[in-house]
């Protein structure tokens, strides 16, 4: 069996932008073995698919996770490969309705991204404590190492804001 592994970067929080690459490249021969954010395994094999995306919050081998799988299987998705505690699950096109989701949509998602955004708004909120302690502390001090060590805090500030700006929009799509 042939395989292609492609290299293509997916924002955080762009599920709907990786179940379109994941369609597109089924309807080509292509089955996702791999599917991530940076790194795609596919490996030629008939049929066509439309995949979704989701999260199961509960330990393997629990009622929880037992209930969560029985719920997608009975809806006509299986599963095609996990991660974690992520899920992509598969449903041929032709038995497939336009717009299709999984049952419960993406509440586990959004549930898993709204604690993760809380984290990462504290994280910021902190930076900018530092950051602007840093910047008052070099003035106050006239030392330029102390004013130029507000860079680091600001940056990280500004990474954790496109982060959480990345997931927020995810959830929205």
């Amino acid at each position: 069996m042939l395989t292609k592994r492609t290299l293509r970067y997916f924002k955080p929080g762009a599920l709907t932008a990786l179940e379109t690459t994941l369609n597109a490249m089924s309807r080509r021969g292509w089955q996702a073995v791999k599917p991530g954010r940076f790194v795609q395994l596919y490996r030629q094999e008939p049929g066509s698919y439309v995949h979704r995306l989701d999260y199961c919050p509960h330990r393997t081998g629990s009622a929880g996770e037992i209930r969560f799988q029985s719920a997608r299987e009975l809806a006509g998705w299986s599963l095609a490969a996990r991660r974690k505690g992520w899920r992509l699950y598969r449903k041929p096109a032709e038995a497939a309705e336009e717009g299709e989701k999984l049952p419960e949509g993406r509440e586990e998602i959004r549930s898993l991204f709204q604690t993760r955004i809380a984290r990462l708004e504290s994280v910021r909120r902190w930076m900018l404590v530092l950051a602007a302690l840093l910047l008052i502390g070099g003035y106050v001090s006239d030392l330029l190492p102390v004013l130029y060590a507000t860079v680091l805090p600001m940056l990280a500030a500004l990474f954790v804001t496109y982060r959480i700006k990345f997931m927020e929009e995810g959830l929205e799509k």
